[in-house]
This record gives structure tokens, sequence and C-alpha cells, in this order.
């Protein structure tokens, strides 16, 4: 199997750990017969930026109808308040900070004005992924990454920093937004956390997932002693 490595889902912002064990797995990808290559997908840089727009503005049009109203909680309705105080105290009790940040910005996306150069302009760049994706897959059967650019962070230690918890997704939001299927892997540790490793496929070859992540896990076991198949299947 011809093994894609996206060159914009590498380099700067990943941790040495994280890097060290993508080029370890790679190494065994190889041993198993694998062909790997460096490929670029050029408007993978702006997946992230175009799934906070997107996503928030569904968000936002998806939960308008949560007014107290139709669907969902009610909170307040003691028989004086208006049914506008009635879906402000359901709103503001119902929702937690993130969706709350979400439905705001989706809805500011989504205005008048503002939908043309924001959310239209981030359906675009998904038009894009899709097209990164499309010739990435002429050239090899399966791209990989980091599932992460780095290990998992401490509880609450960015929770009033979102963006920054944002760019965890940076590696996995470009198959969510092109629609293609994808898997995590664990493939060591750094730091003594656990680093993933994620393989993603073309629509409809969900196989080729399996049949990778099969391998690949196989062979890792293997190394570690604890083998669960005759022997790693080649690829």
């Amino acid at each position: 199997m011809r093994i894609g490595v996206v060159r914009e889902l590498s380099g700067d912002g990943y941790d040495i750990g994280v890097r060290a064990r993508f080029s370890d797995t790679l190494e065994v990808l190889v041993g198993l017969g694998a062909e790997v290559v460096e490929v670029s997908c050029p408007h993978f840089t702006y997946a992230l930026p175009a799934y906070y727009l997107i996503a928030p503005s569904e968000c936002s049009s998806n939960l308008a109808r949560f007014d107290a109203m139709r669907f969902g909680l009610r909170v307040g309705d003691d028989g004086e308040a208006s049914a506008e105080e009635v879906m402000s105290r359901t709103r503001g009790i119902g929702f937690g900070p993130e969706v709350k940040r979400r439905i705001i910005l989706g809805t500011y996306a989504l205005s008048s004005g503002y939908y043309d150069a924001y959310y239209g302009q981030a359906q675009k760049v998904r038009t894009l992924i899709s097209q990164d994706f499309a010739a990435a897959y002429e050239r090899v059967d399966v791209l990989v990454s980091p599932t992460t650019p780095t290990v998992a962070f401490r509880l609450g230690e960015k929770v009033d920093d979102p963006v920054s918890m944002y760019l965890s997704d940076l590696c996995t939001i470009p198959s969510n937004l092109a629609g293609g299927p994808a898997m995590s892997l664990p493939v060591g540790l750094a730091d003594g956390l656990p680093v993933g490793f994620q393989i993603m496929a073309p629509a409809f070859a969900d196989d080729r997932l399996y049949r990778v992540g099969g391998a690949l896990e196989a062979a890792l076991e293997a190394r570690r002693g604890r083998p669960f198949l005759d022997d790693a299947p080649p690829l």
C-alpha cells in the first residue's frame, strides 16, 4: 500500500514526543511492506478556521428551536413572565459556556451582511479541502498524521482559553469537513501520556482503515511482547 504523510499536519507546533512516536510508527509501516511518501494538501491549513465558522453556524441554526416554547427545557414560566423572558431564562440556564459561545459566533456568521463574507467563504474552503483529499488519493491509498499536535493537557488547564483547546482538533478537522472516514490508534507514550496515530481514507473505503490499522496494531503488540496474531499482515 502507498501511505501518504500530510506535510501540512506536522512540523512546528507539534510536541517533540508526538513527532517521535509518529516517525517510529511510519518505520513500522515500512517494515510491513508499505511505501510511505509525503503529500501536500495546501488548504488543510485553513481547515480549523473554516470548521469553526461552519460548525457554530450549524449549531446556531439547529439549536434555535430549543426556545422553551417548542422543544427542550423551560425555566421561569411562573405565569407572569413574558414569552421573551422565559426564552431568555431557559437558554441562559440550559446551555453551557461553550454552547453559548458557538451559538453567538454562528449567529454572527449567518447574520445579514456577514453570511457571504464568513459562512459562504468557509464553505468554499471546505470544497477546496475536499479537492485536496481527492488529489492526494490519486497518489496514495491512505493518508496519515498525528491525531493531535500535543499530548493531553491537564483537566481545566485551558478552560479559559477556548482557542487553544480548538487547536487540539487541528489534525482531525479536515476529514470532518470532507466527510471521509478516519480512525485513530494509540502508538506509544510521550511524557507518560498516549500518542494517537490518525489514518484517513476516501469515502466508502473504510476497509483500507481496517487493513492498515489492523496490521499496525498487530505489529505494535508483537513489539511489546503481546502478540494477538500469529503474524502482522503485510501491507
